[in-house]
């Protein structure tokens, strides 16, 4: 087959874009991919689309750095964002769990309320700075907590169960059953394998 441009010219290899026999002086090389000159320069000339630009922060909205700095001290990460009432809760969840530890509780007990404050910890960073996100984003808060009604599809109901377990674990504490009971901790365990295997072997379960 002879070259499109060059008639009297053996074609050696043909254009990707257009299918156009070229021979070795029109083909244009590009990292192995072959073109004509016009499919080139119609790709190198095209209109580019412009590059997306950040959506503009709410007007008022929280600053998500400063929230999460101001989240290290338990509530205020969370009044910060403007969830007064979620902040009462972080920090009546801290002084209690506090409370629990200073009445002096045995190593086991202690090990586990220090692990779980630190968890606390974390979470209320993590928290704080998402909201201050999701606020400059214009984008709707989950109310985990479920103190401005009923919880989301789908989300776990955070603030109720760490209160009750809270409340609990002072109701055992005031009772003095409370290390007795962790003597029994591996029951914990395995009603949460159990739980789990009949999740997994049940119909649809992941």
């Amino acid at each position: 087959m002879k070259c499109a441009i060059h008639n009297d010219v053996e074609a050696v290899r043909y254009c990707r874009s257009c299918g156009k026999a070229l021979c070795e002086e029109c083909k244009r090389d590009v990292r192995g991919v072959i073109y004509c000159e016009d499919c080139l320069a119609a790709t190198v000339l095209a209109p580019r689309p412009p590059l997306p630009t950040p959506a503009p922060a709410v007007p008022g909205a929280p600053n998500p750095g400063l929230a999460l700095g101001l989240s290290f001290i338990p509530g205020v990460g969370a009044i910060y964002n403007g969830q007064y009432l979620k902040g009462l809760v972080h920090i009546l969840i801290f002084g209690g769990i506090i409370a629990l530890l200073s009445q002096g509780p045995s190593e086991g007990i202690a090990v586990i309320l220090g692990l779980g404050l630190s968890g606390f910890i974390v979470y209320m960073v993590v928290d704080a700075y998402r909201t201050a996100k999701a606020k400059c984003a214009g984008m709707p808060v989950a109310d985990d907590w479920a103190l401005g009604g009923t919880v989301a599809a789908g989300r776990f109901p955070t603030g109720p169960i760490i209160l009750i377990g809270i409340g609990v674990l002072f109701l055992l504490q005031s009772l003095g059953i409370f290390d007795r009971l962790f003597h029994f901790w591996p029951v914990a365990l395995i009603l949460l394998g159990v739980f789990l295997l009949i999740k997994r072997m049940s119909p649809g379960g992941q």
